[in-house]
């Protein structure tokens, strides 16, 4: 499945409009605020369709996960937009994560957990947001136009230290970058030691830079760290989409596929948009002449982008 999909629901108590960018959507929020509400309408519409009550409109199937035995349910929905409750203990599980990778379903999970088996991103983590019958979904998490999502540490704040998850071309690229400015750049080697390493150097001044595209299991309580550490926090979708940005490949399709990246990206070849940008990307470098001089590898950083004139172009697009 690809593309943005519009969904109404509604009944005769309560009325949801929303939309769905990507494969994984989270919403969260307290008791009451209406997710069970959401949940059932969708439940009750998958048991009983029009004789629930419930009038839904989308360009897709919605269904709702209730059985116990949910690996037998979920093998029987395909293109479908599937919704499951907090209420599900396996929600959190690898076998949950493993079960949905292949699958050409959108997956809506209400849950108040946060999924560190699953790479979703932190632009698709929502809260509900009523006003009256009304109800529609808010992102929780906004950054700026240079991608910074704010913790504690003041705007102006001069950086000692640069940390990203990325081990490989991405890392090399930072460590070349900031090499003569006295900014000493680390990896963490992933996503969720970020975390750990931001609280065991807590008396550095750092810039965190990750993939936001897999942040969104971390996201909420590295900003809570923040509260107590100097660091910020940059989140483009990945190392390969900030590349494609500057300028300095060509592609006849690049510039609507980045204006409108889930139009692109199949869901079942591509469990997370920084797979795709990373694909595209070797793709158009390998197989375009003109791009010959940027061919991209993730094992290893092409010289080319070190080069001063092109290196700016990069960090242009988050700093």
């Amino acid at each position: 499945m690809t593309g943005t999909h519009h969904i109404e629901v509604k009944n005769r108590d309560a009325v949801f409009k929303f939309d769905l960018h990507r494969n994984i959507t989270i919403i969260r929020g307290d008791s009451g605020t209406g997710k069970t509400t959401l949940y059932e309408m969708i439940a009750d519409y998958t048991r009983l369709q029009q004789a629930s009550g419930v009038n839904l409109s989308c360009d897709k199937n919605c269904v709702a996960l209730t059985d116990s035995d949910w690996k037998n349910q979920l093998r029987q929905f395909s293109n479908s937009i599937v919704f499951i409750d907090e209420g599900a203990d396996y929600l959190k599980s690898e076998e949950f994560a493993v079960s949905i990778k292949a699958t050409d379903n959108y997956y809506v999970l209400i849950t108040r957990e946060n999924l560190h088996e699953l790479p979703y991103s932190v632009d698709e983590i929502y809260e509900i947001k009523t006003s009256g019958k009304q109800h529609s979904l808010k992102r929780i998490y906004k950054s700026n136009k240079k991608h910074f999502y704010y913790a504690a540490a003041p705007a102006s704040m001069t950086y000692d230290t640069l940390l990203t998850e990325d081990s490989k071309s991405g890392f090399q690229f930072y460590d070349n970058y900031f090499k003569d400015s006295g900014i000493k750049c680390f990896s963490s080697e992933s996503n969720s030691a970020i975390f750990k390493w931001l609280k065991e150097n807590g008396d550095k001044k750092v810039l965190v830079i990750a993939d936001g595209a897999a942040f969104g299991a971390e996201i909420d309580r590295v900003l809570k760290l923040g509260l107590n550490s100097k660091f910020r926090l940059c989140l483009p979708e990945s190392f390969e989409w900030l590349i494609l940005k500057s300028g300095l490949v060509k592609d006849k399709d690049l510039k609507i596929i980045l204006d409108d990246p889930s139009s692109f990206i199949e869901c079942s070849e591509y469990f997370s948009w920084e797979n795709f940008f990373e694909a595209y990307l070797v793709n158009i470098t390998t197989n375009a002449p003109e791009n010959a001089p940027f061919k991209y590898a993730k094992k290893d950083i092409n010289e080319s982008y070190l080069i001063d004139s092109n290196s700016k172009k990069i960090i242009a697009e988050i700093l």
